[in-house]
């Protein structure tokens, strides 16, 4: 293996290194050969940092909110990556951390917070789908399609997701019901007999009828999805989140129900019309909208917005917009199954810009919010505790 470090493979296997994707054996041989000669880990550094380079946008400067996002933008359209990277797991630009923080030329740490063999991968594809018999089908597991009791099929989608063909289903007495559940660390997608497309995120449920065949479209969410529905003008379209009702009057949004008592959907084009509660008088909202609703004073507000930092987990990508640390890990910890613990609660409110792969591994994003502030991070037994320097 030392001698293989030689070779061509060379850079691509020290890369694999810092990523924590070589195997023990792998790992022990790069270490021996760091460890043979200075110059040796010297040519390893120097490679992550040009690596780092291409990965993150760099700023010797303090710059403000909306400074920061046009640069981000800006840098992510121009960096260009040579090949010998194009196998690397992400690509992260983290601009700036807000509030006194910024971007300076420092040394890379002897040692990353993550040890190697406690590397955290990013989610993927999952769900439970629960019958209306009751019985529960892992769907990463199952590959063929599911026949539900009313004559319905279920048919898997690349093992990314599931769609429902109706059309030999017979006439039910009474409206049957399937439920998708995606646990933490990760995702799926469905198509809904009418054709509408939703996308399920980490830690999310979706309920809704096999059929529909009443005068409306109701489906329940926990957790957070993404909706393109189909457009009906007979059967409007209905989204509750407990007491909280979503009216769809074809459209596409995202709806996050993860916080208790707060509801926020985002409009991305068409129209709808929600309830923070019974009592509440529906509110209507426009494209590139926010609403914010309350379910337990029922009072909703609304904000105009860039609605892509709020739905670009669907287009696997995770955007930061001035974000605090408190939330940035509330994800995280979704996402890549893991539990976060703040040993110093001041540290909750600093503020981040940036942008990275939803598929890219924690180690990634735990590195460079490190070496962008005045933060630490270490992980045991996939427990990630957030401390100061």
């Amino acid at each position: 293996m030392e001698k293989d470090l030689m070779g061509q493979e060379k850079e691509t296997l020290l890369l694999d290194y810092f990523n924590g994707e070589l195997d023990d054996v792998q790992g022990a041989a790069v270490e021996r050969w760091l460890d043979a000669d200075p110059a040796n880990r010297e040519e390893f550094e120097r490679l992550v940092k040009d690596c780092l380079h291409i990965r993150w946008a760099r700023k010797e400067q303090l710059v403000d909110a909306m400074t920061g996002k046009k640069l981000v933008s800006r840098r992510i359209s121009r960096i260009k990556v040579r090949r010998v990277w194009y196998g690397v797991a992400a690509s992260i630009a983290i601009l700036v951390a807000i509030g006194g923080m910024y971007l300076v030329n420092k040394p890379l740490p002897e040692k990353k917070s993550i040890a190697r063999n406690e590397v955290i991968r990013h989610g993927f594809p999952q769900a439970r789908l629960v019958l209306s018999s009751g019985k529960v089908i892992d769907l990463a597991d199952n590959e063929d399609s599911i026949l539900e009791q009313d004559g319905s099929v279920v048919k898997m989608k690349d093992g990314k997701g599931i769609e429902y063909n109706t059309e030999q289903a017979g006439v039910a007495n009474q409206v049957i019901y399937n439920k998708i559940i995606v646990p933490r660390g990760g995702e799926f997608f469905v198509t809904l007999a009418d054709g509408t497309e939703v996308w399920l995120n980490a830690d999310s449920e979706l309920e809704y009828p096999v059929k529909f065949t009443s005068d409306k479209r109701e489906v329940r969410l926990k957790g957070e999805a993404y909706f393109s529905v189909k457009k009906d003008t007979e059967k409007p379209f209905l989204v509750r989140s407990g007491e909280y009702q979503l009216k769809v009057y074809g459209t596409e949004f995202n709806l996050n129900t993860y916080k208790n008592n707060e509801i926020q959907a985002v409009l991305v084009k068409g129209s709808v019309g929600f309830k923070a509660n019974r009592t509440a008088e529906e509110v209507r909202l426009k494209p590139s909208q926010l609403g914010v609703a309350n379910e337990v004073t029922g009072k909703t507000e609304v904000n105009n917005v860039d609605v892509y930092p709020y739905i670009a987990w669907k287009n696997q990508d995770v955007v930061f917009v001035n974000e605090r640390l408190e939330s940035i890990m509330e994800k995280a910890a979704r996402w890549y199954d893991v539990n976060v613990f703040f040993q110093n609660e001041s540290l909750k409110d600093l503020r981040f810009f940036g942008n990275m792969q939803r598929y890219a591994d924690i180690q990634e994003l735990l590195f460079f919010l490190e070496n962008t502030s005045d933060v630490r991070f270490s992980v045991k037994d996939r427990t990630v505790v957030v401390s100061g320097k």
